[in-house]
Parts: C-alpha cells; sequence; structure tokens
C-alpha cells in the first residue's frame, strides 16, 4: 500500500475562508502568513500561496536584503491604515513570513519579500545554527530534556574553537535596566531535586585547563563597578545554602590544589559586645566566631564559646573595670586547654586570648593560659 499520494505541488494550498478575502490579502494560517492572489469568497474553497516574492506593506522597520521579515496582524503600514497589518522586522508577537530580498527603508511604504512558508514550533528535532537567538517574550528558555526513566539531558554552552587563534569567548549578562532601574540578574544554580532523599545538582565556574606547558585559564568573580563619583561597587558573597535543621555547609578556599592564598587586604572579622552571665556552663552568656568584648566579669559570671568545629577561631577579651576574673565555658561536652571537658577557663581582667578549636570537641588557646 502506497504511503503518500501526490495532491498538489505545494505553491499554493487550498482555504477556505469565513470571511472574504481581497487579491493581495495576508492571511495567518496557524501562525504561517500567507497570501492571495485571487479574490476568495466567505465559505469558498479557494487557494493561498506559501511560495514567491510579494512587495508587502510595512512598518516603520528599515530591512537589508537577507533579514526576517515578520507579519504583525496589529501593525501600521506607512501611509496606511493604523493596527490593519504590516511587515515588521521585530519577532516579539509576530510571526515569521520570510525574508527581505531588496533593502527598505523606513520610510518605505513596501518591502519585498520571498515567502518561507516556516512555521514557528517549540520543538525542533536535530541541530540548529544561527547568527543570533533572541526571546520574542518576557522569557527565553533553555532546557535539557526532562529524563523519563534515567538523568535529564544536560545543556551546554561552548564557545567556538579557534583556528590558530583564541577559542570564542562566553558571556553570560543579565539584561540592561531602563531609566532608575536595576538590570537583570544572572543566576547559575544546581537542579532541585523532585522528591525523596536526592542530592541538588552542583553548579561550579572553572577556567579551561591548558595544553602542553600553557597555564590553565583563570576563572573571576566580579562584582559591578560603580558608574557615579558617589555610586558604590557591588558586594561578592559566597555563602553556603540554608542547613534546614541539618549540618551547615562549609566553605572551602584553596582546600585540595592551591600552592598559596594571596589576600588583597586583610579579611575583616565579626565583632560583638557581650555581657558576662550566669555562674554555669548551662546559663553563661553565648558568643559567636570572631572578636568578643566582654563586660560585666565579677568573678563568678560567664561567656559560653559556639560548638567546636575544627578550625573555628574566637577572640575574647575581659574588659572589666572592676579587675575581675571572666569564666570561658566550651560548649556541651567539649572542652579547653587540659581543663575537663565542661570546665571554665579563668581569664584575669584585662587580658585577651585567641581560642582556636583543634577538633570537633578541644579548643586551646593563643597563648596558652594557665589551665
Amino acid at each position: 500500500m502506497a504511503k503518500a499520494r501526490f495532491v498538489q505541488d505545494g505553491q499554493s494550498i487550498d482555504h477556505t475562508p469565513l470571511a472574504a478575502v481581497t487579491a493581495g490579502d495576508v492571511v495567518v494560517v496557524g501562525t504561517v502568513p500567507l497570501v492571495a492572489k485571487v479574490d476568495i469568497a466567505a465559505n469558498a474553497l479557494g487557494a493561498l500561496s506559501v511560495d514567491g516574492v510579494f512587495d508587502v506593506v510595512k512598518d516603520t522597520s528599515a530591512f537589508s536584503a537577507g533579514d526576517a521579515v515578520y507579519w504583525d496582524e496589529n501593525g501600521s503600514p506607512v501611509g496606511g491604515v493604523a493596527l490593519s497589518g504590516a511587515a515588521s522586522s521585530s519577532p516579539s508577537g509576530n510571526h515569521l513570513m520570510g525574508l527581505a530580498i531588496a533593502d527598505a527603508g523606513a520610510g518605505a511604504t513596501a518591502v519585498r519579500v520571498k515567502l518561507t512558508a516556516a512555521k514557528r514550533t517549540a520543538t525542533i528535532a536535530g541541530s540548529v545554527t544561527a547568527d543570533d537567538v533572541t526571546g520574542s517574550d518576557s522569557s527565553l528558555g533553555i532546557a535539557g530534556k526532562a529524563g523519563s526513566s534515567g538523568a535529564g539531558g544536560a545543556v551546554a554552552v561552548v564557545g567556538g574553537a579557534g583556528d590558530g587563534a583564541a577559542g570564542g569567548a562566553i558571556t553570560v549578562t543579565g539584561g540592561a535596566g531602563g531609566a532608575d532601574s536595576a538590570g537583570g540578574a544572572v543566576t547559575i544554580a544546581g537542579g532541585v531535586p523532585a522528591s525523596g532523599n536526592a542530592n541538588g545538582g552542583a553548579s561550579g565556574i572553572a577556567g579551561g585547563a591548558g595544553s602542553g606547558t600553557g597555564t590553565g585559564g583563570a576563572a573571576s568573580v566580579t562584582s559591578g563597578a560603580s558608574a557615579g563619583a558617589t555610586g558604590t561597587a557591588g558586594n561578592v558573597n559566597i555563602d553556603c545554602g540554608a542547613a534546614a535543621g541539618g549540618t551547615p555547609g562549609t566553605i572551602n578556599i584553596g582546600a585540595a590544589n592551591a600552592g598559596a592564598i594571596a589576600l588583597g587586604k586583610m579579611p575583616s572579622v565579626p565583632s560583638a559586645t557581650v555581657a558576662a552571665a550566669g555562674s554555669s556552663q548551662s546559663d553563661a552568656a553565648a558568643i559567636a566566631a570572631g572578636f568578643t568584648l566582654v563586660t560585666a566579669a565579677n568573678g563568678t559570671k560567664g561567656v559560653k564559646l559556639p560548638a567546636a568545629a575544627a578550625g573555628s577561631i574566637c577572640i575574647v577579651k575581659n574588659i572589666d573595670a572592676a579587675n575581675a576574673v571572666l569564666k570561658v565555658y566550651p560548649n556541651t561536652d567539649d572542652a579547653i586547654n587540659a581543663i575537663a571537658a565542661n570546665g571554665a577557663l579563668s581569664m584575669a581582667a584585662k587580658t585577651s586570648a585567641i581560642f582556636v578549636a583543634y577538633d570537633a570537641t578541644t579548643w586551646y588557646t593563643i597563648p596558652l593560659l594557665p589551665s
């Protein structure tokens, strides 16, 4: 049995309009703009051209030969009836009609168009090559194929390979803001599992590996510069996701391969003033990592360190005006120096010490205070 039967040569297609069509009218069938060569009565079978070259009324768009031409059903033709329909250079909300085969300036009343009968579709099989891709609505989405019984499809954005020269760069930039409006943000985030106890997807920024004796590509994260004389440059924020009751994440810098870590400026640490309180580990005033200026010591009152975590640092200054000792307690089941777990270290008035967590249970002081 034949799989196909010839119907017509495809230069035109049958069409039965609900309202009368005049020769030269542009009729959109689905999303494809076609042209009537002759009049077609309402509810009568006629034909629309899907191929050929036509001079089409246009709005104030300027065209160069080879430009894409779109049909705007509500466009206003130059010198014609407003909102009656016109060819346009804008794809936003319009239908791809064909391509211009001759230049047409902004003031021209028509553009010469080669119809393409192309239909914009949500699904394109195979590879696509294009000069530019521009969204036609408020969101241009690029998404990998959803997995049906396995992993979802990856999305790769790769600069072009160089031919005796550098490869092509890739730039991801938020949209420019209008007058007094912020520019668009750029977000790079790993995927979120749909359900269950699966891990979230990782996100990474890495320079390209060098070849032979070449140097690997740098990876940079830079905030936006201020434009005005009194403007402020943007911050660079690196943080972990919320733990939601679990273990907080760790920020690792140079943990594996770094030969050195260079700081252009000394980092700052959080600082706070806390009044000593209580008379035991359970009711001492809690302090956090960073620098803490402690007041109100009286020989009995104290402060309590956070739970020990290897590498954590607390700097404590007993500034008591009465020359009283300050009690410094570890967190529950932790220890300070050689003191038994949960026992307090006595800091003399006007002294300071750096408490460094060696592991998840032990703090040591610098200098090593009597203990």
